[in-house]
């Protein structure tokens, strides 16, 4: 079992916050200035796999070459 310390599921909810705070974001600017709701919905699913590419690749970063 993996230990937490108490600060960290704070952080984890933060970053949960925000990744939605920009997803929801992007879809409201998308629609309201294209006024169409397909293409709000396909750029937030691009916007939503751009940014889980770019969290796979910080943890890929920062991991150990070892642990591999």
């Amino acid at each position: 079992m993996i230990w937490r310390k108490p600060g960290e599921r704070r952080c984890t909810s933060s970053f949960s916050w925000l990744v939605g705070l920009v997803l929801c974001s992007n879809a409201s600017m998308v629609y309201f200035a294209l006024d169409s709701l397909r293409v709000a919905v396909v750029t937030t699913l691009a916007c939503s796999l751009l940014l889980q590419a770019g969290y796979f690749g910080s943890v890929l970063s920062f991991a150990d070459v070892d642990d591999l």
